[in-house]
């Protein structure tokens, strides 16, 4: 059977493996194996990504931070897991040698490409270092990011119909007589408001710092663009929250900074896209949809700064996402 396995669950079942040998050793009977866990499809391409990374080398090629950048992907994604050498029915898979660039390619078309089947608890993080790897390495070879770009884009159509629940479980596979509350009804997930309210944020913020470049820049149009994206973010969230539930728009939201000028637009456009990642948590932790819009948001911040490796913090044994402070 497959299931899904914390990171926490694995470091101990390693440990158990281990001191179970030793009671082997010292002649205390076992009448019955313990079981051995079955990693599920995600906690797998988990797994296959850690091991891409052990052996991943940044090369003469590779963008310079790539070295530090790999050791944050490697402490968010978590170590390799293989069941204990005396209960390994098969020697544990091994992945090749790759440079950076290599293995940005490799992880971010297996995970993109999986985005609509993955579960387990897992979206954050693999979409955050897929992500992270896709902007970094993309600085240097810029087709990754459109291959990427894509390969998102494109998982929005076979992702499940119920955002409000994990892929392959119970609640995301149930008839429409069987699903909870609809967006019309009071308990319209607070998630919904809570975005919209920032997409509505980041909207004003981008009107007002988008003066403050040179109308042929690149951060101009880029700031220009960002609107349609938050516009049309706005809107798929009016349409969750339905007729009664949306919260309605402040008249304005105080920025800070008060973009006066292309150093302090560029600032705010920094906070205003993480203040859209902290609020996308939620979501992103059962639906892979929102997948798109962290990388819209990802994408956007790479014009007014260099690329975030992780938009979210990872600490604990959980490894369980939060929003950096």
């Amino acid at each position: 059977m497959r299931f899904p396995v914390s990171r926490r669950a694995l470091l101990l079942y390693g440990a158990s493996g281990a001191s179970l040998s030793l009671l082997s050793g010292c002649g205390v009977r076992l009448d019955a194996p313990p079981d051995v866990p079955t990693l599920d499809e995600t906690n797998q391409l988990r797994n296959r990504i850690a091991r891409i990374l052990a052996a991943t080398t940044p090369g003469d090629k590779d963008p310079e931070t790539a070295g530090e950048a790999l050791q944050k992907f490697r402490d968010a994604i978590g170590p390799v897991w293989s069941p204990p050498s005396e209960m390994a029915t098969e020697p544990p898979p091994t992945e090749e040698p790759r440079t950076y660039i290599a293995a940005a390619e490799v992880v971010t078309t297996a995970v993109f490409t999986d985005l609509p089947t993955l579960g387990s608890g897992l979206i954050p993080v693999l979409v955050d270092v897929a992500t992270g790897l896709a902007l970094t390495a993309g600085t240097k070879d810029a087709e990754i990011i459109r291959s990427s770009d894509a390969l998102v884009r494109e998982s929005r159509s076979s992702s499940p119909a119920d955002s409000s629940a994990e892929p392959g479980t119970a609640e995301a596979t149930e008839s429409p007589d069987e699903q909870g509350p609809t967006a019309d009804d009071s308990t319209a997930p607070p998630m919904w408001n809570a975005i919209l309210s920032q997409a509505r944020a980041a909207s004003y913020g981008y009107e007002r710092l988008a003066v403050n470049f040179d109308s042929k820049s690149t951060e101009r149009k880029r700031a220009v663009a960002r609107l349609e994206s938050l516009g049309s973010l706005a809107g798929e969230m009016l349409e969750r929250l339905g007729e009664n539930n949306a919260d309605p728009g402040a008249p304005s939201w105080k920025l800070d900074p008060t973009p006066t000028d292309p150093e302090t637009a560029k600032e705010l456009a920094l906070a205003l896209e993480d203040g859209i990642a902290a609020a996308l948590l939620p979501w992103l932790q059962t639906d892979t949809r929102a997948a798109l819009r962290l990388w819209e948001s990802a994408r956007t911040r790479t014009v007014f700064a260099s690329p975030q490796v992780l938009r979210y913090t990872y600490s604990g044994d959980s490894g369980e996402a939060e929003a950096q402070k």
